[in-house]
């Protein structure tokens, strides 16, 4: 149908006089002359070469124009894009005998614009293979948006296309992030399955979608990514080393000299879930860009760091936000982990906010906060909620001692002779210590809550203590020991 013209690939045409729109054409005739539309068939097309175009604006038209009517011309195709206007009888008798008259806007070889005209008329499959060459044109693209590149495929394809959220029972093609469907393709046309061209224009499209979405999250996520790693170091570095890291921090518009407030959540299962490696790292990463979007969906400026295999996200202000910053924090934590839940619903989350403090030692010993909210989230058995560090009680008074300078010194320093056993051996020592004092020096007590034999453990702390330069008779000593086996087990 004539209607159908307009959209096909490789015209470009302008309606200047509307004929009817079930009107059939079944060929093209080609008109040097005027008078040539005197031989032009029935139920054809006929295009007006460069001579004829150049006297529309004449009585000699209007009298061509008649012709046509008389031997029942569907439609006029003005070849040259710059033609003169038509007369007002020239449109007036084309509207009375329902004859349609169009105009290519932009110059074409004369032979092309037949044929594209003649695969127009026919639908045939040559028609099909241009639609499906030009919208691949158009979706690939440069520098299109994907607004943009789907207006153009539709086009170019002669079809309703569109991208939704969900499908809708038409012909569909999911745009797949992380191979999940994010979003749907969807060729809404009556003819679309019959029409093998829309079922690759369609794919293409959603394809293209997919890669350009993933690309743009990529870029979005390189800086949150350098920022993560900075902030990662920083919480991991030594007082000697840390300026260096704080400078980079600057140069990279971190308010690091401002209040934050870190949530620590650990995956309590995730070596369960995902016993490959991949799996694991994608299952990772997927936690950390949810937990980020959620927090930062609930306003702020917020930050993404790891720590061993934790995650860190930081709620940072360059000047302070009064007393319910840690409330609004522990808000936006269990905003987070119902978000979580929702994409990793078998997922065992323990989350532990801390309190804020300012400048960069205040990002440590909020860390360290988080860090002894999720021991006590673990030992309340509370998972899947926010659990802050200021609810804690004695154990806060714990931190806060230990974030102290003078205090980690102390620590250091009594339990440097078990660090330098190393590895599991230290660890094993300092437990050992603890629940023997946590028990009252008591070796039975102590070998049962460690399952060893009590002549175990007596040698056990035998040699600690031959190690340890304290006195385990003062009572100053003990004090210190307990706290110290406490508070290393923040860290």
């Amino acid at each position: 149908m004539l209607a159908d013209l307009k959209d096909t690939p490789g015209l470009r045409l302008e309606c200047l006089v509307g004929g009817s729109d079930v009107a059939v054409a079944d060929c093209v005739f080609v008109a040097e002359r005027l008078l040539d539309l005197q031989n032009a068939p029935a139920k054809s097309v006929a295009v007006l070469g460069s001579h004829v175009c150049a006297a529309v604006d004449g009585y000699q038209f209007d009298i061509a124009l008649r012709l046509a009517v008389a031997r029942g011309v569907a439609a006029l195709v003005l070849a040259e894009p710059n033609t003169p206007p038509l007369t007002s009888t020239s449109v007036e008798t084309a509207r009375r005998f329902g004859i349609a008259i169009f105009r290519q806007t932009e110059p074409v070889n004369l032979a092309d614009l037949v044929t594209a005209l003649d695969s127009g008329m026919r639908g045939s499959a040559e028609l099909a293979l241009r639609r499906a060459v030009e919208a691949f044109q158009q979706i690939t693209a440069k520098a299109l948006d994907p607004a943009a590149m789907v207006e153009n495929a539709a086009k170019a394809a002669s079809a309703d296309i569109a991208v939704i959220a969900e499908p809708d029972g038409d012909l569909t093609f999911p745009v797949e992030l992380d191979g999940e469907p994010d979003r749907w393709v969807v060729v809404r046309d009556a003819s679309a399955r019959s029409r093998p061209e829309l079922l690759l224009v369609g794919r293409l499209l959603a394809d293209t979608l997919a890669l350009a979405a993933d690309a743009a999250r990529r870029a979005e996520e390189l800086p949150i990514r350098s920022r993560a790693e900075l902030l990662s170091e920083i919480l991991d570095s030594s007082e000697q080393g840390r300026s260096e890291l704080l400078r980079r921090a600057r140069a990279m518009g971190l308010p690091i000299d401002g209040l934050h407030v870190v949530v620590r959540i650990e995956h309590d299962n995730a070596e369960e879930l995902w016993r490959e490696e991949v799996a694991g790292f994608e299952a990772r990463q997927l936690l950390g860009r949810t937990v980020l979007d959620a927090v930062r969906s609930t306003g702020g400026t917020w930050h993404l760091a790891w720590t061993e295999r934790s995650l860190l996200v930081i709620r940072m202000w360059r000047n302070d936000p009064g007393p319910s910053a840690g409330a609004q924090a522990t808000k936006s934590a269990n905003r987070a982990l119902q978000e979580a839940m929702l994409r990793i619903p078998e997922a065992v989350l323990y989350c532990g906010v801390g309190t804020a403090h300012s400048g960069s030692l205040g990002l440590i010993n909020s860390a360290a906060e988080a860090r002894a909210a999720v021991a006590a989230s673990r030992t309340r058995n509370r998972p899947n909620v926010a659990t802050a560090f200021d609810n804690l009680g004695l154990r806060r008074t714990l931190v806060e001692w230990y974030a102290s300078h003078t205090a980690r010194k102390a620590i250091a320093t009594v339990l440097a002779p078990l660090d330098r056993m190393g590895g599991g051996k230290a660890e094993e020592a300092i437990r050992t210590l603890q629940v023997y004092l946590d028990n009252h020096g008591s070796l039975s007590k102590t070998a049962a809550s460690l399952h060893l034999h009590r002549n175990s453990v007596a040698y056990r702390i035998d040699r600690i203590f031959s190690e340890l330069d304290v006195d385990p008779d003062n009572p100053d000593d003990w004090l210190l020991l307990q706290l110290a086996c406490r508070a290393r087990g923040l860290v």
